[in-house]
C-alpha cells in the first residue's frame, strides 16, 4: 500500500507541470526530436526559421516533423503544432528574407493565418494545430484500482480546470475585467457559482470573470459582487473591517466590468452569488 501511495504521488507530481506551456515538452530537434520548437513575440506571433536548422530537419526525418510555435509560458495550450508538410510550399528559397537576415525565413500568425514575411499573400490557415489535445500516459504498474481511479481523476480535474481559465481569460481579453492588469501570472478565472456548489457549471465559461487575484479574493469571500448590468456591489456593513479593506472596497463600488468578447454572463449565475455568496 505505501509503495502504491508513493507512485500516486509522483503521478501527481508530474501532474503540476501542466499549467506550463505544453511546447516545453515537445522534444526540439535540439534534442534529436522531429520537432522545429520557436518562442514567438507575443504580440503577432513573429518568428524566424533558420535555413540551417530546416535542411537538417529534412535530411532527418524527410518532410516527417513539425513546425512548433509558442509565447505564453504560462498557457498551456498557447501554441501551435504544424507539421512541416502542410507549410512546405512556403519554405523555398524565393520566400527567405533578404539583408540584414538572410539563409532564413520569417512569418508571423494572425488570427491562426501563418503568413510569409516575404509576402502576406503566401498564408496558410493553422487553426486545426493550435493547441492540439494534451495526452497524458503514465509508465507504471498499480494494481490497486483505487490509485489509478484518483490519478484519472485528478488528471481530468486539472486539465478541466485548465480549459476553463484560458477560456475565461480569453473572454475577457487577457486582461482584469475590471481594472485592466494583463500579467497572467496575477490573473484569475474566478467561478461565479463556485466550483464546489455545482459540476455542471464548472467548465462553462459564462460562470467566470477574469479578475486580479486580489480582486478575486474579495469576490470569492463575498465582499463584492456583481449586478446584472455588471456593476460592482459591496458589502453593507463594514463596521469590523480595516480601513485598507473599507478603501479598496469604496475604489470598487459601481465599477463597470469590462464587456465579453466570446460569451456573455450568466445572470443566473450571477444572481446565485448575490444570494447564496454575497454577505449583502
Amino acid at each position: 500500500m505505501q509503495a502504491n501511495t508513493l507512485k500516486f504521488d509522483n503521478v501527481i507530481k508530474r501532474l503540476s507541470t501542466i499549467n506550463m506551456n505544453q511546447a516545453l515538452n515537445i522534444k526540439n530537434w535540439s534534442d534529436k526530436g522531429n520537432n522545429y520548437v520557436l518562442k514567438a513575440n507575443a504580440d503577432n506571433k513573429w518568428c524566424g526559421f533558420q535555413d540551417t536548422v530546416i535542411t537538417k530537419l529534412k535530411e532527418s526525418f524527410s518532410d516527417n516533423f513539425n513546425i512548433v510555435i509558442w509565447t505564453d509560458e504560462q498557457n498551456e495550450n498557447d501554441y501551435y503544432c504544424i507539421p512541416f508538410k502542410v507549410l512546405k510550399h512556403l519554405f523555398v528559397a524565393e520566400h527567405k528574407t533578404t539583408g540584414k537576415y538572410p539563409n532564413r525565413w520569417t512569418a508571423i500568425i494572425l488570427e491562426h493565418k501563418f503568413l510569409m514575411h516575404s509576402n502576406s499573400e503566401l498564408s496558410v490557415d493553422v487553426t486545426p494545430y493550435y493547441s492540439l489535445p494534451l495526452v497524458i500516459t503514465t509508465s507504471f504498474d498499480v494494481s490497486d484500482d483505487y490509485y489509478i481511479e484518483n490519478a484519472k481523476a485528478e488528471i481530468n480535474i486539472r486539465l478541466g480546470q485548465s480549459k476553463f481559465r484560458n477560456g475565461v481569460l480569453k473572454n475577457f481579453g487577457n486582461k482584469c475585467a475590471l481594472i485592466g492588469i494583463s500579467e497572467q501570472t496575477l490573473l484569475t478565472a474566478s467561478h461565479i457559482v463556485p466550483w464546489a456548489h455545482n459540476k455542471d457549471y464548472r467548465g462553462d465559461i459564462s460562470n467566470g470573470i477574469c479578475l486580479y487575484i486580489e480582486i478575486d479574493a474579495l469576490f470569492d469571500k463575498g465582499f463584492i459582487s456583481f449586478t446584472n448590468d455588471l456593476k460592482v456591489i459591496v458589502v453593507s456593513d463594514k463596521s469590523k473591517m480595516s480601513e485598507e479593506l473599507k478603501n479598496k472596497l469604496e475604489q470598487l463600488e459601481g465599477k463597470q466590468l469590462n464587456p465579453t468578447k466570446i460569451k456573455e454572463l450568466n445572470k443566473e449565475y450571477l444572481e446565485y452569488h448575490r444570494t447564496k455568496i454575497f454577505k449583502t
